[in-house]
């Protein structure tokens, strides 16, 4: 029988997929694991798919349909202050993890370094490795901001790009604007890439604020966005790419060779989503911000660190006993506690603790699933005040 490939062979298993693998789930579990929001994507999403159905069975433009990559153009400059040219700038991608492979693709080669900052999006760590590249770790400060003496460091003559996501996935910070404004600067004058994710966009708040980097036109950035989760799209899998102009033939191969086209029938429903615009998930922010505050204010009884919340749909704990194998801790919550928590040691996080999604659960089911982790917290690692 054929060996295995080694090109996998040192990258972990999709770490969600092998939690709940390896735990015995009862039926009423309450999920603080997938980030996944609670509403449905827009109707008129859902309509203009059915609408184009007969004739989705045709490949598109390999960059994806030019309404909706024209209908991105206008979203980003409206949204985003990124001026882009449609047919130069713009690929829609199969969600924002191709768009990262992508990205990845189209400026390494074996042996090069992405600058990733811990705790990061694993499957960002994945990608990187996937393509036989080195993923060199930065760290956050106290409060989860990326360190910007510690990221010039570690810049080296392979390295290739800076990666952010923010708001963040996992700590659910909104990086402020004077951060991503330097990080840009310091890629822009060492002459690599930032790698910018903002599947987070339109969640902000506590008066948080998103500045897109691209925006600052230094002709260096990469931007990746997704309809996952700001028009609760995350099975259409459909997402888009901003970048620039000398990149488009190297990504526009990726593309062709990876997937040609980006789902028909969920482009269509995303240029209908786009044409709404940030009105949509807007209206849920309230909803959203009053189970966060709950969280919070739960999450305060404990002695743990938690991140300051202000973006995306996560919190972030830090536990305060170093010792504790929170994968292990992860399982026993789900299995005795009824609650899904996924662990910081998935996220290149040294420090105990696990990310919890507050976006898919309303108050009532995100009442009963704090409840269940507090008290499973104050049983399995006595970190009550």
């Amino acid at each position: 029988m054929p060996r295995s490939s080694s090109r996998t062979a040192r990258i972990m298993n999709a770490p969600i997929q092998e939690l709940l693998s390896q735990a015995k789930i009862s039926k009423d579990t309450i999920s603080l694991g997938q980030g996944m929001p609670f509403f449905l994507p827009p109707d008129e999403a859902v309509n203009a798919q059915i609408e184009h159905i007969h004739e989705s069975y045709r490949y598109t433009e390999d960059a994806g349909i030019e309404s909706l990559r024209n209908a991105i153009c206008e979203k980003l400059l409206r949204e985003n202050g990124i001026k882009c040219n449609p047919k130069k700038n713009i690929i829609v991608t199969a969600g924002g993890n191709q768009a990262f492979m992508n990205a990845i693709l189209s400026i390494t080669k074996p042996g090069d370094e992405i600058i990733l900052i811990a705790p990061y999006y694993f499957n960002h760590l994945m990608a990187v490795q996937l393509v036989d590249c080195k993923a060199v770790i930065a760290n956050v400060d106290a409060d989860f901001i990326p360190d910007i003496n510690e990221l010039r460091k570690k810049i080296t003559r392979k390295t290739r790009a800076i990666v952010t996501v923010s708001p963040n996935n996992p700590t659910g910070v909104a990086y402020p604007p004077d951060i991503i404004t330097e990080i840009n600067r310091i890629c822009a004058e060492a002459g690599i890439y930032h790698i910018s994710d903002e599947a987070y966009e339109h969640f902000l708040f506590a008066g948080a604020s998103h500045l897109s980097p691209a925006s600052l036109e230094h002709g260096s950035t990469i931007s990746l966005f997704s309809f996952s989760k700001s028009f609760g799209m995350a099975g259409y899998r459909i997402g888009y790419m901003v970048f620039p102009e000398h990149l488009y033939s190297d990504i526009l191969k990726i593309q062709d060779t990876i997937g040609i086209c980006p789902p028909v029938p969920s482009q269509y429903a995303a240029e209908a989503a786009i044409r709404i615009g940030e009105a949509y998930p807007g209206q849920f922010l309230k909803k959203l911000d009053d189970v966060r505050k709950m969280f919070i204010e739960e999450l305060g009884k404990l002695n743990v660190q938690i991140s300051t919340a202000n973006g995306a749909f996560y919190i972030y704990v830090h536990l305060p006993d170093k010792r504790i194998n929170d994968w292990r801790l992860s399982l026993k919550l789900i299995e005795k506690y009824g609650v899904i928590v996924i662990p910081s040691s998935v996220f290149g996080d040294n420090v105990p603790g696990f990310r919890i999604s507050y976006g898919n659960v309303g108050m009532e089911r995100g009442r009963e699933g704090i409840r269940r982790l507090i008290v499973g917290l104050r049983e399995l690692v006595q970190c009550v005040r």
